[in-house]
């Protein structure tokens, strides 16, 4: 890559991590803040709805602004305001201003994906291998969210982890300001076969009624797998437990330490999911686009459905395989869009597209609550399994819509 194309990778990158970790940052903390407020899991799992459904409706408006204003001060803003919005949830733990403050988080964390995607796919030549590595450092921010989460709870307890974390935003937004992307408004770096566009605009279509089972299936399974990881490990928590009693420290607060054990199991599943993002981008750039991406995720199917009956130590694989297909599908579903989007409508057509999946997909964050309440954790899971079912019958039609062409970088 060129000097000007690392750079534009590296701050994306990291404010990649940044954004995942804003907002993974909820469901790690699902079960400390119900014991420090006295709230149920449900109820406090609803608590984040506003955040996830701003992050997801406002991607759309915020990929205008991009076209308008440019990349940089649309992810610049939106780190300022995430940033301060953690800041306020520490600061004021209650309810009611968790609530506001979260929305806060949603707002600006809604610009990253339309300004910061859209910047990669015109602006690097290896565009399936730039967005694998971007999403790796997504996922890094999602893995290290769980048990970092974890962690700052046990030790400084989680309103002042929030503000560190917050503080964080506020400075990469500022160092951002003084940086220079030379990327012409309108233009694509990677050159690709045209696409008629008739035929483009009818696969769009498909594409967007696909994502939105996509997003009723990523929105669920994140707010709910640290909690779900918690309940299900069981025993083997407890054998943990009573390993580090005997051999290094007591620990008193068992509630706490099972958070912290389950924050860092779904801290390794990430990790599973950052290789399968590298993966993805890496064989994104070599094969079919569209068989690679009904591919992750009909290998991905079997491995989420057996979370419903298996739990302890034989959850854990089952889970980070899932991870590794399904986060691994990203880099090339974001190929795809750019491959049928002109440069010159990218931003705001990934800010659709994100809009689907975030957007829509926080009305899972309701769904997943009451499902949970109503029937137990273990019917979350088969939701999810349906969700997934529900995607790849959309996603298979888009193939039969497609034939003629191959999708290739």
């Amino acid at each position: 890559m060129t000097p000007s194309e690392r750079k534009i990778l590296f701050f994306t990158c990291s404010a990649h991590t940044l954004t995942h970790i804003y907002m993974l940052i909820f469901p790690a903390l699902v079960m400390p803040v119900g014991r420090g407020l006295g709230l149920s899991l449900s109820r406090v799992v609803s608590m984040s709805f506003w955040s996830y459904l701003l992050y997801g409706i406002l991607a759309a408006p915020w990929g205008a602004l991009c076209d308008r204003i440019g990349h940089k001060w649309a992810l610049c803003s939106g780190l300022v305001i995430s940033g301060f919005g953690l800041i306020l949830a520490g600061t004021f733990p209650n309810p009611g201003s968790i609530v506001i403050s979260f929305a806060l988080v949603g707002i600006g964390s809604a610009a990253y994906h339309p300004s910061a995607v859209s910047l990669l796919s015109q602006s690097i030549r290896e565009r399936g291998r730039a967005m694998g590595i971007n999403g790796m450092w997504g996922n890094i921010g999602m893995a290290i969210v769980p048990f970092t989460v974890g962690l700052l709870n046990f030790v400084i307890g989680w309103q002042k982890g929030l503000i560190l974390l917050g503080s964080l935003g506020l400075a990469l937004g500022i160092v951002g300001v003084f940086m220079h992307f030379g990327v012409q408004r309108g233009e694509d770096q990677k050159v690709v076969e045209p696409i008629a566009r008739g035929a483009a605009n009818r696969l769009l279509v498909i594409f967007g009624i696909g994502l939105i089972f996509s997003g009723l299936m990523y929105r669920s399974y994140t707010v709910i797998l640290p909690a779900f990881l918690e309940y299900r490990l069981g025993d083997m928590t407890e054998v943990f437990r009573r390993w580090v009693i005997d051999r290094l420290v007591d620990v008193r607060d068992a509630p706490a330490f099972n958070t912290l054990v389950a924050n860092l199991v779904a801290t390794v599943i990430y990790v599973v999911g950052a290789i399968g993002q590298g993966i993805g981008g890496r064989i994104a750039d070599r094969y079919s686009l569209k068989w690679l991406y009904f591919s992750f995720y009909a290998l991905a199917l079997p491995f989420v459905a057996a979370t419903i009956w298996i739990a302890n130590a034989w959850l854990m694989p089952a889970v980070g395989i899932f991870m590794l297909f399904a986060l691994g599908a990203l880099p090339i579903e974001n190929s795809l869009v750019a491959y049928l989007t002109p440069a010159r409508w990218r931003s705001i057509i990934y800010g659709v597209k994100y809009t689907l999946i975030f957007g829509v997909g926080s009305f899972a964050v309701k769904l997943v609550g009451w499902v949970q309440e109503y029937y137990g954790l273990q019917s979350v899971m088969l939701l999810i399994v349906f969700f997934n079912i529900c995607f790849l019958v959309v996603i298979g039609l888009f193939l039969i819509t497609s034939r003629g062409y191959a999708f290739r970088h």
